[in-house]
């Protein structure tokens, strides 16, 4: 999953207003951050996407079918990505 899928998903749904508020607000950075990524084409690390992984759990998203979608592949990534790193830390 991308970011950009995550902020998307987001703003589909009401759940943010720009990409200087999904910054701050879901990516606990500048509000400049998302923009970066973008330009610089990567994505961010694991502890950002946790912490919009500890978001998404804290709200209830029973009337938002695509977000508990979201939040389960947003699981699904944390934890292969959590796999990869430590495989790559043991090398």
């Amino acid at each position: 999953m991308k970011v950009t899928d995550i902020y998307e998903a987001l703003l589909t749904n009401g759940f943010t207003r720009s990409q200087m508020d999904f910054s701050r607000i879901w990516l606990g950075r500048s509000p400049r951050y998302y923009s970066h990524l973008i330009a610089v084409d990567r994505e961010p690390g694991l502890a950002t996407l946790c912490a919009i992984s500890w978001r998404l759990k804290l709200m209830r998203l029973d009337d938002h079918p695509a977000l508990l979608e979201l939040q389960q592949q947003l699981a699904n990534d944390i934890d292969r990505r959590a796999i990869t790193d430590i495989r790559r830390h043991r090398s």
